[in-house]
């Protein structure tokens, strides 16, 4: 039986994520809480194996009652009602989330990735989840990789390949990372970088890294280091359109 306790300061939020708790096979709700600052007592008191927690509260948000642990001894799932840059960072540093409205799916698909042990969560994760939300590390992601996280300067980005539901990615410096995120999640980050475009299915590339472009009925893209990257014939003209011939 999985042990749940919802922190959340709005007391619908709480009565609407323990409905729907209640639905689900082998989950129940322990506790509840609309004062965050009574959050710590409670979770030592009941031991949950999942915190279900807002993030935007008062006195302490989400983030300041996981700052009281170190390590974490249980998993966390944030629900928000944040706007997307906040559920971009979310994302990138491989937090799960439920995003307000919640629905049933929604749970059934996170209590899924708990069962897996998908949604491990560091305080490493956290404090730089807190640096993007404020808009600190607006330069900087944060890879999820095999080895923990890799903080890394997004214009040193050469280019992303996709690999499954993985994505390599190419640094200036030659070196390569693969990170537990597909394609689709860097493009959702990276889509106001002017640096950055998705010039196929499986490729972004920094447009400052390019070196030569071959005409074709899509084409290809020859990077600083070599490699051939393919340009579908659908952003063919989007990306010629960026740039100024003679």
């Amino acid at each position: 039986m999985i042990k749940a306790l919802i922190i959340d300061d709005e007391k619908h939020c709480i009565i609407t994520l323990e409905h729907l708790l209640q639905q689900q096979k082998n989950v129940t709700v322990v506790a509840t809480t609309q004062d965050s600052t009574k959050a710590k007592a409670l979770i030592e008191e009941h031991q949950p194996d999942v915190v279900f927690l807002d993030i935007e509260m008062p006195t302490m948000n989400g983030f300041d009652v996981i700052a009281q642990w170190q390590p974490i001894p249980f998993k966390v799932i944030f629900t928000t009602a944040y706007d997307q840059y906040a559920l971009k960072a979310l994302r990138l540093n491989a937090l799960d989330y439920l995003l307000k409205p919640i629905d049933e799916e929604e749970i059934t698909i996170a209590l899924d990735k708990f069962k897996k042990q998908e949604n491990s969560i560091t305080s490493e994760q956290i404090q730089n989840l807190h640096l993007f939300t404020n808009g600190k590390l607006q330069d900087t992601i944060a890879l999820s990789t095999q080895e923990g996280l890799l903080f890394v300067k997004i214009e040193n980005i050469m280019y992303l390949e996709a690999s499954s539901n993985y994505t390599l990615i190419k640094m200036q410096d030659q070196s390569k990372h693969l990170a537990s995120k597909t394609l689709a999640t860097f493009e959702d980050v990276l889509q106001d970088n002017s640096l950055f475009f998705r010039s196929h299915k499986s490729h972004i590339v920094n447009l400052k890294c390019i070196k030569q472009y071959i005409r074709g009925e899509g084409g290809e893209l020859i990077m600083v280091d070599g490699k051939n990257i393919p340009l579908s014939r659908t952003k063919k003209q989007d990306f010629l359109d960026l740039f100024t011939r003679v």
